[in-house]
């Protein structure tokens, strides 16, 4: 009997225990948690994150808008400029780890939950993510070189220590991707897509198609010189089908003269804390051809002259300029309701200007190279007569010379086009070797550390050398040393 009475205080202990259990499980449940994510929010912040955040800010100031010869800037960014190397300062840190941080950790869960097999499969949506993947990859690669693709942003999934792929393979992968996307958007039910979280295209898929496009052709042509035999079949593949061709196709986003960051220009808070100048190189550009744009671009100083100061002085030779006197960038680029710019029709047109020089698309790099300069003109709101009297002025507006002077020629004008997306500019710098940016010498300039060589690519910072150590290694076994003067894989011409 005592036994049974026991048995019978443990059985109603053990019932009345679980009832407390669910009960207090129940009272600590909080009803407003979420407990999923919409992939339409994640992907409206991915986009976002892409063409707003930290990672592009920083991309284009300090690195790409000084190695690009666009500006210069004051106090810590001055040593960028001067082509040295602070790998272990937090701007490498900051830029290496905030495209995993942000976009590429958003856009990797997208993909995770509208990929084939995925929770939310969708492939009209898991098409769209993937172009702004290779928009931040592309971005990494030409920046560091080797770096974490297809393990890259799959923590959730147990790649804590990412293997690093060549760029070579991203962009072999990239552009055959894109073959399969950009009919498979330029044909896809609008229903699909994300109807109300596009802050890019707002859903017109068609649009979509024609970035897809324009981006695989910008992939082609910056591997053209190192690998022919890949490029040009794809070069010719996407002038055959619709590419960015009006202002309204461009990839950016348009802002306004707010005090809210979510609704101003990135930026200009940015320009706020660094105040940066406008550099010599681009300046003496605009102005030895007559550019309209000059106006547009740079603020004149305050005697009404427009002057810009040279990339890389010395200590020595620094205090000698009153800064002053230099001229700033124009609201156009630096203000609140300043626009962004990804992608421009400018660009496009320019790039199959070059194609048509080469004999690798159809129609004439001359009228071609003449639209680019037009569209670039209209996006930047050039007037008619302007446009008008600089497109009659043969000097400047027509190609002419060999062949590799023409190539110039249009180089020059992509490196002005692009100059928004200043880290695009400073890619074509390395791809095509124009605008020329001599090798600087003492006792004027600072060498660096490349003794006065353009810097190649950035160096991967320490935080990744320390905590993923292995596969850095053998990244920088098969890609190189990790210099800024090792070049990539497509950096190939002088």
């Amino acid at each position: 009997m005592k036994h049974k009475n026991i048995y019978l205080v443990l059985v109603l202990l053990l019932i009345f225990g679980s009832s407390c259990d669910d009960k207090f499980a129940e009272i600590n449940k909080n009803p407003n948690a979420v407990t999923e994510i919409d992939d339409g929010y994640l992907f409206s912040n991915t986009v976002l994150s892409t063409i707003r955040g930290g990672n592009n800010t920083r991309l284009q100031f300090p690195f790409g808008s000084q190695l690009g010869h666009y500006y210069v800037g004051q106090n810590n960014a001055m040593f960028i400029d001067r082509y040295y190397d602070y790998f272990t300062g937090a701007e490498y840190k900051d830029l290496f780890q905030d495209f995993y941080y942000g976009p590429i950790r958003l856009v990797t869960e997208v993909m995770r939950f509208t990929r084939p097999g995925g929770e939310r499969e969708n492939e009209v949506r898991f098409a769209m993510a993937q172009v702004v993947a290779f928009m931040n990859y592309a971005r990494l690669a030409d920046t560091f070189g080797s770096v974490p693709y297809i393990e890259g942003g799959l923590g959730q999934e147990g790649f804590l220590f990412p293997k690093y792929n060549s760029v070579e393979f991203i962009y072999t992968d990239m552009m055959e991707r894109l073959k399969t996307i950009i009919p498979l958007l330029q044909n896809a039910d609008p229903a699909m897509g994300y109807t109300q979280e596009d802050p890019l295209y707002n859903n017109d898929l068609k649009k979509w198609a024609r970035f897809a496009n324009s981006l695989r052709l910008r992939f082609a042509m910056r591997v053209r010189f190192v690998a022919p035999e890949l490029a040009n079949p794809i070069i010719a593949e996407c002038l055959a089908l619709p590419l960015i061709e009006e202002l309204n196709q461009a990839a950016g986003g348009e802002n306004e003269d707010s005090d809210l960051n979510e609704l101003g220009n990135p930026m200009y808070s940015h320009y706020q804390y660094w105040k940066w100048k406008m550099s010599e190189k681009f300046v003496e550009t605009l102005k030895t051809t007559d550019d309209p744009r000059l106006y547009l671009f740079v603020k004149p100083n305050r005697k009404g002259e427009y002057v810009g100061i040279p990339n890389g002085l010395s200590d020595q030779e620094l205090p000698k300029w009153v800064w002053s006197d230099v001229s700033d960038p124009s609201d156009t680029l630096v203000g609140r309701a300043a626009s962004i710019s990804e992608m421009t029709a400018a660009e496009i047109w320019l790039l199959r200007a070059e194609a048509a020089l080469y004999n690798l698309g159809p129609g004439d790099a001359n009228e071609l190279y003449r639209k680019g300069i037009e569209m670039s003109f209209e996006q930047w709101k050039v007037t008619q007569e302007q446009i008008y009297e600089y497109m009659t002025n043969a000097d400047y507006s027509t190609l002419k010379g060999t062949q590799e002077q023409k190539f110039e020629q249009i180089c020059t004008q992509l490196w002005i086009a692009v100059h928004s997306n200043s880290h695009e500019g400073w890619a074509n710098i390395r791809r095509t070797g124009y605008p020329r940016i001599p090798q600087r010498t003492e006792p004027t300039h600072s060498l660096g550390v490349t003794n006065g060589v353009l810097p190649t690519r950035l160096r991967y910072p320490s935080s990744e050398v320390n905590i993923n150590r292995e596969n850095y290694e053998a990244a920088i076994a098969e890609q190189g040393p990790d210099l800024i003067t090792t070049h990539l894989w497509w950096d190939v011409r002088d």
